[in-house]
């Protein structure tokens, strides 16, 4: 996995993290890693993130108003992801 590619992946979360408004730009990039990746510790992660974290924004949402919390924890995931991969990057 490149290192460039998984520094724009985080710039990309950090541009984006800020407005739940977001959350569907953010869990898009989340697929299209998921699915480009075959680092197997990280595409698990990712589908984990796609599993739970995802689905618990969706159903605090449809309950209206702001799922602010959900959210957060979402996109904290994502980057602590990718923030581990590229860690794991640098040591190899």
């Amino acid at each position: 996995m490149q290192k460039t590619h998984l520094e724009e992946v985080a710039d990309f979360i950090k541009q984006h993290r800020n407005n739940e408004g977001n959350f569907e730009l953010i869990y898009a990039k989340l697929e299209e890693e998921a699915g480009a990746v075959d680092n197997s510790d990280y595409t698990s992660s990712l589908q984990e993130i796609k599993e739970k974290a995802a689905p618990e924004y969706k159903k605090a949402k449809e309950k209206g108003g702001t799922a602010w919390p959900e959210f957060e924890k979402f996109v904290s995931e994502f980057e602590k992801t990718v923030t581990a991969a590229l860690k794991s990057n640098d040591e190899s």
